[in-house]
């Protein structure tokens, strides 16, 4: 079957000059279509083609609109060979006006009468040549477009599949963490009867285990506790509105005990700005950063803890500085992620904390950061998009645990 993208069509109305075209590509093997007029070879073009072959005489200041906008219509891969058969001298110049007619797309080759059968048919091979390529262009553009399409396919199978497989593990972990709480708090409560009601008949070695198993219980269960925050933080849905930081902190303050006992040690330099962001969130956020800049502090000084704002963009920086004992900067990216800790074994914790401030941030938009030096303290930053708008927010309140909950909010 002819391969229509490599026939030539070719348009010449004056006198014998088609069949003389014609008989001249025809022995060389190439394909052709000899067109009647413009209108013609506007409606085969659209058929594909390997090129166009016309006379001057055949570019009509009327008809030449039909063939200018078939040219306009081509594919970004397209760009049709033209082979234009001119007459030199004075009648050069109607021709000049011919080609600029038929537009931007028009890829146009002039060759002048008398032309030789050689020089013909060697711009015949030239164009097709190149026609060839495009076709190439665009088969591969088709290819590339298939494997895309099939690319996408595989990655939303992935991407819904992962998703699944995260949900689900997240739901075990909530379950399980959980379920963990309600033995844990059997546990120390016995352990803790034993010691109070029966201390004087167990020997020091066996006060000693059962000291052992409350302390224990306590640490477990204050490890689920930020196992099931972790959770809340990466499944809970967040709806995201302007927020006072003034009020955030001091509902941080007022609300958290262990806080609240140190808050002659926390010095707020108001005023710190709105932010956008979610009012559960930012509470665990502040707190666990506080709570850390009230246990890390050097032996035998007193903590000293301080909340500022800066403006950095059409964002909002607030930082929580200390004067503690400071973090290695080796260790500094590190603590972040989950179940990691800054290597200090006096202080107690599960290395969750800042885990779940960097979660709860990135799902605000926000980011987090920590400076800090060896014993010379750290001011870890927490930054989101500020706002000015002003829209009434329920106040936050914590549950028996420390921690937060707010309208809407899992606990």
């Amino acid at each position: 079957m002819p391969d229509p993208g490599q026939r030539v069509l070719v348009l010449a109305p004056l006198g014998a000059d088609a069949a003389n075209i014609n008989q001249v590509l025809l022995a060389e093997g190439l394909e052709t279509e000899v067109c009647r007029d413009l209108a013609d070879l506007a409606q085969r073009f659209t058929g594909g083609c390997g090129a166009l072959l016309l006379t001057e005489e055949a570019l009509g200041a009327r008809e030449h609109s039909l063939l200018s906008a078939r040219l306009a219509e081509q594919a970004p891969w397209s760009d049709a060979p033209i082979i234009l058969i001119t007459t030199g001298g004075h009648l050069a110049v109607r021709s000049g006006q011919a080609v600029a007619r038929l537009g931007d797309r028009a890829n146009i080759t002039l060759i002048e009468r008398p032309l030789r059968t050689l020089t013909l048919v060697a711009a015949v091979h030239a164009a097709l040549r190149a026609r060839r390529r495009q076709y190439q262009v665009r088969d591969l553009l088709d290819d590339r477009e298939r494997l895309l399409a099939t690319l996408e396919e595989r990655v939303a199978e992935r991407t819904a599949s992962l998703s699944q497989m995260v949900e689900e593990l997240e739901a075990f972990s909530y379950s399980v963490s959980h379920d963990l709480r309600s033995p844990l708090r059997v546990l120390e409560g016995y352990a803790n009867v034993l010691l109070e009601d029966y201390a004087a008949a167990l020997p020091p070695p066996a006060q000693d285990m059962l000291d052992r198993i409350a302390r224990a219980s306590r640490r477990m269960d204050r490890l689920t506790q930020e196992v099931l925050a972790y959770t809340r933080v990466s499944r809970a849905e967040i709806t995201l509105e302007s927020l006072d930081l003034d009020l955030v902190l001091r509902a941080v303050i007022e609300q958290y005990p262990a806080i609240l006992a140190s808050r002659h040690l926390i010095r707020l330099r108001s005023p710190l700005g709105r932010v956008k962001g979610h009012l559960p969130s930012l509470i665990q956020c502040f707190s666990n950063l506080i709570e850390n800049a009230l246990k890390f502090v050097r032996e035998g000084e007193q903590p000293e803890i301080e909340v500022f704002s800066e403006t950095v963009g059409e964002r909002v920086r607030i930082s929580v500085r200390d004067h503690g004992v400071g973090i290695d900067p080796a260790q500094q990216k590190r603590i972040f992620g989950i179940f990691e800790r800054a290597a200090n074994p006096h202080v107690p914790g599960t290395g969750i904390g800042l885990a779940i401030v960097k979660k709860a941030a990135e799902r605000m938009g926000g980011k987090v950061g920590v400076e800090s030096a060896p014993g010379r303290g750290a001011r870890f930053w927490l930054e989101f998009a500020a706002t000015d708008s002003a829209e009434p927010v329920a106040p936050p309140r914590a549950d028996e645990n420390g921690q937060t909950c707010a309208a809407g909010a899992m606990i």
